[in-house]
């Protein structure tokens, strides 16, 4: 969504004999004057009240009575650090509220009467912020501290009525409940939908609440909350059915430019456990010489990625190669590739071989 145009078309739209705007504050609409760092938990109650509803802006720079721009008077909003700010929404509110902001600059016409007394118009240029509060995936955001000055105490719940953000009325509560409830029971379905097809051998599980990705092969991988944010944000939702290039399966096709070159940490496991293999026996269960094994593991750099092997020193200095399921399946996969092409496979052996040279 395009949030600036979004704010634009509001505050664009005005009345030609008054100047003043024609938007009123809504469910999806709030006005304030100016940007206060000092505010926050009066905005946050805003937004929670945004989240349990359907999402909503607060528009800065607007004059609620009358309607009328009247630009912001310095650079508080743009000034302000997000992941404090963020910090300081979610310690008063959970589950997390999601968020975003932004300022931009606006031609304001407004009628006046000329010096000959005639109609005219006046030209100034204003700047208008806003934070938008997307809907919350869990609902209801609920307050987790009190704060006497916005009268917010811990366990409150707010909801958007029209220009209000007010205490949630048992109606609303009721509804939020029930399509929690048919949320979570449409998701078990498709989850177990996708289990019967799939079978459990090659199932893994990535919990967004905690970025953690449990395999079926005793392995598991934590992400950085942060990182899958970014990517959940950036990531563009294809509607189900509308992608067929295989076979209509349903998916998530990621556009954009995003940076995954952070690394990702892997937890500390049993060795034995975790990476069951040392390289003889993984060339036994792949059905290849040694030295093919080699080449590979250096051709695809599998001892540089934890999640494929580890070192572990036995006595002494004496080291061992430990090697983990996903190194196995990751080969299996590469070698049926080249199953009708001896030739790459042949490159790679060529390669290893002069390697030092």
């Amino acid at each position: 969504m395009n949030h600036e145009a979004e704010v634009r078309k509001i505050v664009s739209a005005v009345n030609a004999t008054t100047g003043l705007l024609k938007s009123r504050e809504s469910n999806t609409v709030e006005f304030k004057e100016s940007f206060n760092a000092g505010s926050t938990a009066k905005y946050a109650k805003t937004m929670a009240a945004f989240a349990n509803n359907r999402g909503g802006y607060i528009m800065f720079g607007v004059k609620d009575n009358p309607r009328e721009v009247i630009g912001l008077k310095n650079n508080n909003l743009e000034d302000l650090n997000q992941e404090k700010y963020t910090d300081t929404i979610n310690s008063l509110f959970s589950p997390s509220i999601e968020w975003e902001c932004g300022t931009f600059p606006i031609s304001i016409e407004k009628p006046i009467t000329g010096a000959d007394g005639g109609a005219e118009t006046k030209v100034t240029e204003k700047r208008i912020g806003w934070i938008y509060t997307e809907e919350a995936e869990r609902k209801p955001v609920i307050a987790q501290k009190t704060d006497n000055g916005e009268k917010i105490v811990s366990g409150d719940v707010f909801y958007r009525y029209r220009a209000r953000s007010e205490k949630i009325k048992f109606a609303e509560m009721s509804r939020i409940i029930e399509e929690r409830t048919a949320k979570e029971r449409e998701h078990l379905l498709k989850l177990f939908e996708v289990i019967r097809k799939s079978g459990t051998a090659n199932l893994g599980i990535i919990n967004y609440g905690n970025g953690k990705f449990t395999t079926p092969y005793d392995v598991d991988v934590a992400f950085d909350r942060k990182l899958v944010t970014q990517v959940l944000k950036k990531a563009k939702f294809i509607k189900e059915g509308s992608f067929n290039e295989t076979e209509g399966i349903p998916v998530i096709k990621v556009t954009g430019s995003i940076d995954l070159a952070e690394e990702v940490p892997v937890l500390d496991l049993d060795p034995d456990k975790g990476y069951p293999y040392i390289q003889k026996v993984l060339a036994k269960k792949l059905i290849l010489s040694t030295q093919d094994l080699y080449a590979l593991i250096w051709y695809y750099k599998m001892k540089e990625a934890k999640k494929y092997h580890i070192e572990v020193t036995t006595s002494g200095s004496s080291k061992v190669h430990k090697f983990s399921e996903f190194s196995f399946q990751f080969l299996k996969e590469k070698l049926e590739e080249m199953k009708s092409s001896e030739a790459e496979f042949e490159k790679i052996r060529a390669a290893y071989r002069n390697r030092d040279k």
